[in-house]
């Protein structure tokens, strides 16, 4: 490899596109030919001379390089160091090194691979991948998706919040504007709407509080109907203008009491049962729900003819943060929560979508026993 210009200009044109410096270097350590990336590694503004030693343009140094595995491949002449590049393995050699670039330690792959030229081994290719450069930046871009999970994980607070809220401030407004002429009764029943969302609002907080930790909820011995017609309650006074054209059925047998939470298995209803009425978005509607016994498990089933779920979502929307709303409405943690609440109640809760309705089946043991 007697010259640059044995490097063919398509050659030329591939080096130049690697991100990673690629040096030609002959039998006398002479660079031949570098890439783009070699010359920025060195901070050259031009291309070198053929003479040019590759340990001393690369690394500094005035002798074959300590750590340059070609050094054992150099002729047995006496001060020769011209390599016997017969010797070189096919596959080439790999070494990693740590050096002091520009006052930074850094930590260097290296790759040394025969240069052929019409079967003959006329030089040898050097590779260098800069580990910790390339390390800071996938830390660098770790740090950036944390930051934006950080960004769509306080969206989601905000979203759960948000149903509470939304309930005090609509009690409150309403209060406010009859108070002159509520009986103290009714008064003290808007009182306890309000105490109500803000126990939700705390539990939500607690939630976020204790999301690390394995500590076990506590089951009371309670009526899932009953929870499950507070869960339509809130949602009714939450949205009313969206669950104004909605028929809602409720079917069950007589005795629905088992250990749950009820707050968490409110919560879950409440997530269930808007994304229903999101679904029917204001058109007519029904929502069915059914409670039934089969063997050791309570099957509660909500189902609903907003239109179903596209097949090629269906499979995540138990995914947190997951949503198919493109207008900046939810975050997708509802369903996630969801799923987290059933999980905790070492239950099962599947979906299917057929015939332009959604059927969410829950499944939870009667077996449990407070903790």
């Amino acid at each position: 490899m007697s010259n640059s210009s044995e490097v063919s200009s398509e050659l030329l044109s591939v080096l130049d596109s690697i991100n990673d410096p690629i040096i030609a270097i002959d039998n006398l350590f002479s660079i031949k030919r570098m890439n783009l990336s070699a010359m920025n590694f060195i901070e050259l503004d031009r291309y070198l001379d053929n003479s040019t030693k590759c340990y001393t343009v690369l690394y500094g140094k005035y002798d074959i390089c300590p750590f340059c595995p070609m050094k054992r491949l150099t002729k047995r002449a006496p001060h020769s160091n011209e390599i016997d590049l017969e010797s070189l393995p096919k596959k080439g050699i790999d070494l990693q090194i740590l050096l002091k670039i520009r006052d930074k330690n850094e930590s260097l792959s290296i790759s040394f691979l025969p240069l052929k030229r019409d079967g003959e081994v006329v030089g040898f290719i050097e590779k260098i991948v800069n580990i910790t450069k390339f390390r800071d930046k996938e830390e660098e871009n770790l740090r950036m998706r944390n930051l934006a999970s950080l960004g769509i994980m306080i969206s989601g607070v905000a979203h759960e919040l948000n149903n509470p809220l939304t309930g005090i401030s609509l009690t409150l407004q309403n209060l406010l504007k009859n108070l002159n002429t509520y009986h103290s009764e009714e008064v003290l029943e808007r009182l306890g709407i309000i105490q109500r969302d803000l126990n939700r609002a705390s539990n939500i907080v607690m939630d976020i509080i204790s999301f690390a930790k394995t500590e076990k909820i506590k089951f009371t011995f309670s009526d899932i109907k009953d929870t499950i017609d507070k869960a339509r309650e809130t949602v009714q006074r939450l949205y009313p203008t969206m669950c104004e054209k909605i028929i809602w059925e409720v079917l069950h047998e007589d005795n629905n009491n088992f250990y749950f939470h009820p707050l968490k298995m409110e919560r879950l209803f409440i997530n269930l049962f808007r994304n229903s009425i999101q679904a029917i978005d204001y058109r007519s509607g029904k929502i069915i729900i059914e409670i039934k016994r089969k063997r050791n498990f309570c099957q509660i089933t909500v189902e609903d003819n907003g239109g179903g779920i596209p097949e090629d979502i269906i499979d995540k929307i138990f995914d947190p943060f997951f949503t198919e709303r493109k207008n900046g409405v939810g975050t997708g943690l509802g369903l996630s929560v969801c799923h987290s609440i059933i999980k905790e109640h070492n239950g099962k809760i599947n979906v299917k979508s057929f015939n332009g309705k959604t059927k969410f089946i829950i499944s939870l043991p009667y077996d449990e026993i407070a903790k």
